[in-house]
């Protein structure tokens, strides 16, 4: 196995599944990782009370389905999953713990959600004496790539998401497009999680409503979903471009999909200047016209999205897939 090393990308999940694909001798684009799991195509605004887009939304989706989803990148996966709080914490840790340090002993390496910061992180290792995890994360070079047990995971969050591979997939072609494709409508039309948060086309009008009332917007949440956002949408639109030069009989639909993503990340561009992300824009947020401008742009996005999505259903359907 080569240098484990989380490649870059906002949405970190996808970051550490390329970088433990390179690792296996499984290198391939960002943008391929990002299409063929769906990634590219997650939205979900998290709201709380009065208080919406929280940062909680990037990682809000349907993680189980990520195992068949990543097995489309030349990999299989096996997952522990675990949501607790109080009392149960201490048991879901240890059990994590164990299961995370058998896989580690043979030499495979782990993906892993909240270690160090509420990203995800490849897990290279663990020290017994030390008591804690040794991590790749977007912030391993700042804190030292050491992840203590003991704060992990974050008693308010309570989420612990490991993945491990258990060897090559070996996914047919054609099946992994389709799959890919089919995966890409069902998030844009709002699937794809079990929390009731908007998602997909409805999140951007979701989105679009909270700027358009009077209730709060969280600033850092914002800046930061807006920022993973386009980074996502940016790289399905290059996914979609080398799928319609890969299979030609899907050339054309595929083309007006990538021109609307194209056009919604056109349409979201102006507002990473408006909300920059980490400070969020100071008092952007609660500006009246700048309100309004953000949500006329969401709804841009919106239109754009649901061109995309009829056009890649329109690929579907060419193939006879509903």
């Amino acid at each position: 196995m080569g240098e484990l090393k989380l490649k870059p990308n906002w949405t970190t999940a996808a970051g550490a599944l390329e970088g433990v694909l390179a690792a296996e001798g499984l290198e391939m684009p960002r943008h391929a990782v990002m299409g063929l799991t769906g990634h590219a195509w997650h939205l979900c605004l998290a709201s709380e009370g009065d208080v919406t887009a929280l940062p909680s939304g990037p990682h809000d989706l349907d993680w189980g389905a990520m195992v068949e989803r990543y097995a489309r990148t030349g990999l299989a996966w096996e997952r522990f999953a675990r949501r607790a709080q109080g009392e149960e914490l201490a048991g879901v840790r240890e059990a994590a713990i164990a299961w995370a340090r058998e896989r580690l002993d043979a030499g495979v390496p782990l993906i892993g959600f909240d270690l160090q910061i509420h990203e995800f992180a490849i897990v290279r290792g663990y020290s017994v004496e030390r008591g804690g995890f040794l991590v790749e994360s977007a912030v391993s070079e700042e804190m030292g790539g050491f992840a203590p047990w003991s704060d992990w995971p974050t008693p308010s969050i309570g989420i612990v998401e490991l993945f491990a591979p258990v060897g090559p997939s070996d996914p047919d072609p054609e099946e992994a497009v389709v799959g890919a494709l089919q995966t890409a409508v069902e998030l844009m039309s709002g699937g794809g999680g079990e929390s009731a948060h908007p998602r997909g086309t409805a999140a951007l009008e979701a989105w679009a409503d909270a700027f358009e009332g009077t209730g709060e917007i969280d600033r850092a949440g914002n800046a930061y979903t807006l920022a993973v956002l386009q980074a996502a949408r940016t790289d399905g639109a290059a996914f979609l471009g080398d799928l319609a030069e890969a299979v030609p009989g899907l050339a054309i639909p595929l083309m007006h999909a990538q021109r609307a993503v194209l056009d919604l990340t056109q349409a979201l561009s102006p507002l990473l200047t408006l909300f920059p992300f980490p400070a969020g824009g100071h008092g952007s947020v609660s500006n009246p016209g700048l309100r309004e401008a953000a949500a006329n742009a969401l709804r841009r996005a919106a239109a754009h999205e649901r061109r995309a999505a009829a056009s890649i259903a329109e690929a579907l359907d060419s193939l006879g897939i509903a």
